[in-house]
């Protein structure tokens, strides 16, 4: 299972995916799927262009378990892919649709580290609009990328990211490359 968009970038490009290891079943649009299997109602959710615009996670909801997958990292700043489609504005707003759907029980499984809460969650959509509103006042400032990252605007930060020293510069340029190409 997968949405459309994901199947075609498995598809194509420089090393396709061979035909018997992609999705069968695709589907597309912002509503979502539900499959019902051994009881448990399972909820397919699509993530609009968060890392990808390929994204989808997936609710069991007589478990209480969301599965989340890349937009969402517990140990690392977000990895948002924009030659796959993927956004800022996207991971944001899936951050906040993880917090709305979830309740205080909900496991919340990601694509990278240990099982979370919506708490945890909550906090990382404060942590990334803070490191945007930072970001945003040094483009502002005439800074370049490089002196962006040279600026260590995370620094006081990164205590609350575990894998904060290989992947805080990486979503710094991403999170410059996307402001700056909205001025």
């Amino acid at each position: 299972f997968s949405r459309d968009e994901l199947r075609a970038h498995l598809a194509s490009g420089n090393n396709p995916t061979p035909a018997a290891g992609l999705p069968v079943v695709t589907y597309s649009g912002a509503s979502k799927t539900t499959l019902h299997m051994n009881g448990e109602e399972i909820q397919l959710i699509p993530v609009l262009n968060a890392h990808t615009d390929g994204d989808t996670m997936v609710y069991f909801t007589k478990a209480n378990v969301l599965m989340v997958g890349d937009f969402y990292r517990s140990i690392q700043y977000p990895n948002i892919d924009r030659t796959n489609g993927g956004s800022l504005k996207g991971v944001l707003a899936a951050m906040n649709q993880v917090v709305t759907l979830a309740n205080a029980q909900t496991k919340i499984v990601p694509g990278h580290g240990p099982v979370v809460d919506k708490t945890v969650v909550a906090s990382t959509i404060e942590l990334v609009t803070t490191i945007q509103n930072r970001v945003a006042a040094l483009i502002a400032q005439g800074k370049t990328q490089e002196e962006v990252i040279a600026a260590k605007p995370l620094a006081d930060l990164d205590a609350r990211v575990k894998e904060a020293g290989t992947t805080g510069d990486r979503f710094l340029g991403q999170v410059y490359a996307e402001l700056k190409a909205a001025k």
